[in-house]
């Protein structure tokens, strides 16, 4: 089973190309080779385009409509993308998850947009924003928890009352995860981050998601995930941690976490700094539409704290 997002070209009758597995190669010849048109990413890969040398070598122009979602990509890696591509092409973000059956916010082509925004809500939804203890906070420009309802959002989880339960308030909306706020002027929507990835830093939040992207644009950082991790000795209070996988070329094997460190801390605010440290893996893992394994990532530090212990 996959979501409804996932077959809507196949559905639609649309001259579709699937490659058998993801590599930066065949991916670009296969845009001048089939005169594709239209094309469908997730961050981590619109990252690794812009991150391949031989990006340039490919002729890019027939390129009308690029959508990035499952995440949020940001900005400046979305222009610089855009540059590359050219004017010809309306390189724009989507949001939706599997419950929304498809798509839920979107730009039109041939739009185009340069803020990093997941573009307006799709027609016949209702949405509104709560804060931590559910209360409704509905205004512009004010970041909150996104619920939604509509005739393409599930109604429930099939044979999971608990999960239905907790998913679902006594208005029928469907509480996402995903913390969003909508500008006042342009009445376009923004991901923050999933409400249970935010780090709170002594009453600060930080979305990993922000810190990602500035390590993505380091240019000997192949890749990069940003959990919390609990201070030692005030087990209440949340540090970033970078897990980072670097470029395989000469340069990159010396990158230091201090550099790093520094890199960040150039660019961001003292509370978003890396206080908890980076770690330096061979890969990020992702599943299968890229999102990072966060999850896995806090198997290691919970095993690199028992290893500390027996110290």
């Amino acid at each position: 089973m996959v979501p409804t997002a996932h077959i809507t070209p196949l559905r639609a009758g649309h001259a579709t190309y699937i490659l058998r597995r993801f590599e930066l190669q065949p991916v670009c010849a296969s845009i001048p080779k089939y005169q594709l048109t239209e094309l469908v990413l997730v961050p981590p890969v619109a990252v690794a385009m812009l991150k391949y040398p031989a990006l340039h070598e490919y002729n890019l122009s027939t390129l009308k409509v690029i959508m990035c979602g499952a995440g949020p990509l940001d900005k400046e890696h979305q222009n610089a993308l855009q540059k590359i591509i050219g004017p010809g092409a309306a390189f724009t973000q989507v949001w939706g998850m599997t419950e929304t059956s498809c798509v839920a916010s979107k730009l039109y082509y041939p739009e185009r947009d340069d803020t990093g925004s997941v573009g307006r809500m799709m027609p016949n939804l209702d949405v509104k924003l709560i804060d931590d203890n559910d209360k409704d906070i509905t205004a512009y420009n004010v970041p909150g928890e996104l619920c939604i309802r509509g005739p393409t959002i599930i109604t429930s989880y099939f044979g999971n009352e608990t999960a239905t339960k907790d998913s679902f308030d006594d208005e029928g909306y469907f509480k996402t995860g995903d913390v969003m706020y909508c500008d006042s002027k342009t009445k376009k929507w923004y991901i923050i981050d999933r409400k249970k990835e935010l780090i709170k830093v002594r009453g600060f939040q930080v979305a990993p998601a922000e810190v990602e992207g500035v390590l993505l644009s380091h240019p000997h950082i192949q890749d990069a995930a940003v959990i919390g991790i609990q201070k030692k000795d005030e087990p209440e209070v949340e540090m970033p941690r970078a897990y980072v996988a670097r470029k395989p070329t000469a340069d990159a094997k010396n990158l230091t976490e201090d550099e790093v460190k520094s890199y960040c801390k150039e660019r961001l605010a003292k509370y978003k700094e890396l206080s908890g440290g980076v770690r330096f893996i061979d890969a990020v893992p992702r599943n299968a539409t890229g999102k990072p394994l966060k999850r896995i990532l806090r198997e290691m530090v919970k095993a690199e704290s028992g290893r500390e212990a027996k110290l």
